[in-house]
């Protein structure tokens, strides 16, 4: 029997796809791997299915309504989907196709843990250029690479909204950073967010600023999602280079991007505060042309793509 063949036999007609989390608070990762259920799970011909480590917290967790498998049985699904530290899971090689989602560039730094998860077999799919080029230049990868730039599900975000903030400095990620912009702009109506905040808040926090400040992290991101968030919400984003915000912050046209400083933050935001009008309009046009370009809708078509070529990829 050829491995075309073989596969077929493991890869049956129900094509179950198990997913797997050690969910310990909400974060953009664990949110992507969740549109990425959902993505099988809106899919005729795939069944999604998730087992979640004993640790697992349920707090403003999304697949709290979701039955997840009580028992860790890989070699009885079709295909697993894991992302970050999933692989520390695996005890042995299931025999099946394997999907690994990569969000992050730190993939490709040698000291970090998920360095060494390269060299074993999967399809990778990779949220953005940025972090696809950072594993091709590792030459370590074991297996097919795509890239499938993160989207965003447009009809879920709230409807325009009156300003009710002149400048949101949003600041989880650098909390003492995001108090001193606050503290140098004092006199003006500015916000600040360094907490957590369920995703519907943390949305419609933003959609109430003319101008956001995003603070990613300064270890860089695979792709930063708020920011392109941020140009659908009709704010003015400001926001640094962190390598995965390349593909589509274009500094002065749909957002701008100080240097990753204090000085240059504070500078930044007092110009977008004191910004012409037209200048203003023009940039925040350019940035909703942008993030429709980045929909869920696109995601999740190249994935079931993938999925549907999967014995043939593998």
């Amino acid at each position: 029997m050829d491995i075309l063949n073989k596969l077929k036999t493991i890869f049956n007609p129900y094509k179950k796809i198990l997913f797997y989390r050690n969910f310990q608070g909400f974060t953009g990762g664990h949110l992507k791997v969740w549109d990425y259920f959902n993505h099988v799970n809106q899919s005729k011909q795939y069944n999604p299915q998730i087992y979640f480590s004993p640790a697992t917290t349920w707090d403003n967790n999304p697949w709290l309504n979701v039955r997840a498998n009580q028992v860790w049985q890989p070699k009885q699904a079709d295909c697993l989907f894991l992302a970050g530290l999933d692989w520390e899971i695996l005890t042995e090689n299931p025999e099946i196709p394997i999907i690994n989602l990569i969000q992050h560039v730190r993939h490709a730094v040698p000291t970090d843990p998920r360095y060494g998860f390269l060299r074993n077999k999967a399809i990778r799919i990779c949220v953005s250029e940025e972090v696809t080029e950072a594993l091709h230049a590792t030459q370590q990868v074991n297996g097919p690479i795509f890239t499938n730039p993160n989207g965003i599900d447009i009809q879920s975000l709230p409807e325009k909204a009156n300003h009710s903030y002149e400048l949101l400095i949003a600041g989880l990620k650098q909390p003492d950073l995001a108090r001193k912009l606050q503290q140098a702009l004092a006199g003006k109506n500015i916000k600040i967010l360094t907490q957590q905040l369920p995703r519907t808040e943390f949305l419609a926090t933003i959609n109430q600023a003319k101008i956001t400040v995003f603070l990613p992290s300064i270890y860089n991101e695979g792709f930063f999602l708020p920011a392109l968030e941020g140009m659908a919400l009709n704010t003015l984003v400001i926001c640094p280079d962190c390598i995965g915000n390349r593909s589509f912050c274009k500094h002065n046209f749909n957002c701008l991007m100080p240097d990753y400083t204090f000085d240059e933050l504070l500078k930044m935001s007092n110009m977008a505060l004191s910004m012409p009008k037209l200048t203003h309009q023009t940039i925040l046009a350019n940035a909703k042309q942008t993030s429709e370009k980045y929909t869920i809708i696109k995601e999740q078509q190249k994935f079931v793509g993938i999925l549907d070529n999967i014995l043939q990829i593998w």
